[in-house]
C-alpha cells in the first residue's frame, strides 16, 4: 500500500501554490517580495533617521538652554558679589552723616559760605536699600567752584547722586552767579 504524504496549514498551501506558478511567474513574485522588503526597509530606515534627527535637535536644544542656565547662574554669582560688595561699602558710608559730607564738599570747593541748607525729604526701602532724598540749596555761588563740587559730588565714593538740578543765573558786580537747588538721592543699607 502506498502511502500519501498530505501536508496541511499555510505552509501547504504557499507550497502548492507555488507549484502551479511558471518559472516567470515565480521570478515575479520573488522580484515583487525583493521589492517590498526594500521599501519597507527604507521607510522603516527614513523613519528612524528622522526620529534620531528630532532627537539630536533636541539634545542641542537641550544643551543650548543647559549653557545658558550655566551662564546666567555666574552672571548671577558676579552679581550678588557686586551686590555683597556693595552693601559693605554702603555700611561703611552709613555711618557718615550726610549733611556732613556735603558741608565738608563744599568746603573743599570754598562754597562753606554759599551753602544755605541741606534738609532731608523722605525715604524709601527698596529692598535692603534705602534711598533718602535730600535738598541741598547754594545761594551765589561762583560757577567753576559750583561746577567742580558738582563734580565732585556725582562721582565720589559716597553712595550719592544728583537727581535734578535747578539753576538761576544772577549777576552781581559783573560776574555770573549761580543759585542751586540740588534734589540728591543717598543711598544707605537697612540696619538689621
Amino acid at each position: 500500500m502506498a502511502t500519501l504524504n498530505v501536508q496541511r496549514g499555510p505552509l501547504a498551501f504557499v507550497d502548492r501554490t507555488l507549484d502551479t506558478l511558471s518559472p516567470r511567474d515565480r521570478k515575479l513574485l520573488v522580484a515583487m517580495i525583493l521589492f517590498f522588503v526594500a521599501v519597507a526597509t527604507f521607510g522603516y530606515w527614513y523613519t528612524l533617521q528622522t526620529m534620531l534627527q528630532s532627537e539630536a535637535s533636541r539634545v542641542v536644544d537641550a544643551k543650548r538652554v543647559y549653557q545658558a542656565v550655566l551662564d546666567s547662574n555666574a552672571e548671577l554669582k558676579r552679581a550678588n558679589a557686586q551686590f555683597a560688595s556693595q552693601e559693605v561699602r554702603l555700611r561703611r558710608s552709613s555711618q557718615i552723616p550726610v549733611t556732613a559730607w556735603v558741608e565738608n564738599l563744599a568746603k573743599e570747593h570754598q562754597l562753606d559760605q554759599q551753602l544755605a541748607k541741606v534738609t532731608p525729604d523722605n525715604a524709601e526701602a527698596v529692598g535692603s536699600i534705602v534711598q533718602t532724598h535730600y535738598t541741598v540749596e547754594l545761594k551765589k555761588a561762583p560757577q567753576e567752584a559750583l561746577y567742580r563740587f558738582l563734580y565732585a559730588l556725582e562721582t565720589s565714593d559716597f553712595p550719592a547722586s544728583v537727581d535734578e538740578a535747578r539753576f538761576k543765573v544772577t549777576m552781581v558786580k559783573k560776574e555770573k552767579m549761580l543759585d542751586c537747588t540740588l534734589d540728591i538721592v543717598v543711598l544707605s543699607a537697612v540696619e538689621g
